[in-house]
């Protein structure tokens, strides 16, 4: 159906007459009454009836008008919609994640997409590094933001930022009265570690800083995220460690976390995309705001 005719067919019911509609349009009135013939020519019905000099609209013309009128507000809105997804302004972001993502970054990034354009939704998949590499890679994720080191051609990969990572402690360990903590002093603890299954972890700087320091660490758990064995910290299982990002978690149940001596005690977040992939303004407003955050966070640190 031809968007134009449709609109002359609106006016020239609403104005009552061709003539009247020509002058709102800007035509003049014989351009206009083809534009009606040619619009029953397409839908093959009578939508006008002369009596006199008086244009009648049929029933026909009435239901048409109803159906006309929800169309062209309807392709309004269509248009408003596309132009706020070109800029940006609205779609959806999914998002595959760690868990101190969706805790620290995530709900400033939305806080500021929600100031900017309310009609942009996020939807986070949170899990194992190699669990959002796959959803990433087989396109069921847009963008990623995970903890683990590693290289991969097929991927871009950014640096956020880098934070130390805390020893957590139970509560009257005798490590809390001591003032520098190394790697050595942990040698007869029980280790609650993370699961690394992909690129270089957490876990594997610990073994490894544990094993240039002549011991290997005895884990009594593996674990996927980091909240569940602070928990368990709390209750005297072992030792664990977490980024210092867990310091803004202001609760009784979470264990002490404390700064390690040694000075390779350190970790990351980074956001990785899909080389060659096609990027919507959406993801991109989306990348953009995650990286005004991460700079408002290092301010912050830095006062």
């Amino acid at each position: 159906m031809d968007f134009h005719r449709l609109k002359c067919f609106v006016a020239v019911m609403e104005a009552g007459s061709v003539s009247k509609a020509a002058v709102e349009l800007h035509m003049t009135q014989p351009p206009l009454s083809l534009q009606i013939k040619k619009l029953e020519d397409e839908l093959k019905v009578t939508l006008f009836e002369r009596m006199g000099k008086r244009l009648v609209p049929t029933a026909t013309a009435k239901l048409l008008f109803q159906r006309a009128k929800e169309i062209i507000a309807s392709l309004g809105e269509l248009s408003s919609e596309l132009q706020e997804s070109h800029k940006g302004l609205r779609g959806t972001v999914v998002l595959g994640c760690a868990t101190a993502a969706s805790l620290f970054i995530v709900p400033e990034v939305m806080k500021r997409l929600q100031a900017e354009a309310e009609h942009i939704v996020i939807h986070t998949r949170e899990g194992q590094t190699s669990y959002v590499m796959n959803e990433l890679r087989h396109q069921r994720v847009d963008v990623a933001i995970v903890r683990t080191v590693f290289q991969a051609e097929d991927l871009n990969i950014v640096t956020l930022f880098e934070e130390p990572l805390l020893l957590a402690l139970p509560p009257r360990h005798p490590l809390l009265k001591k003032k520098r903590i190394s790697i050595a002093d942990l040698r007869d603890e029980r280790f609650l570690l993370h699961t690394t299954t992909n690129g270089q972890g957490i876990s594997n700087q610990i073994i490894e800083l544990c094993h240039l320091n002549g011991f290997s660490p005895n884990v009594v758990h593996w674990g996927t995220e980091t909240l569940p064995m602070l928990l368990m910290v709390q209750q005297g299982f072992g030792v664990a460690f977490a980024p210092e990002s867990f310091r803004r978690l202001h609760s009784a149940a979470l264990p002490s976390l404390v700064t390690m001596a040694d000075p390779k005690f350190k970790t990351r977040l980074s956001l990785v995309t899909l080389k060659g992939r096609y990027q919507t303004a959406v993801t991109s407003r989306f990348i953009r705001t995650t990286s005004e955050v991460i700079k408002s966070m290092q301010g912050e640190r830095r006062r």
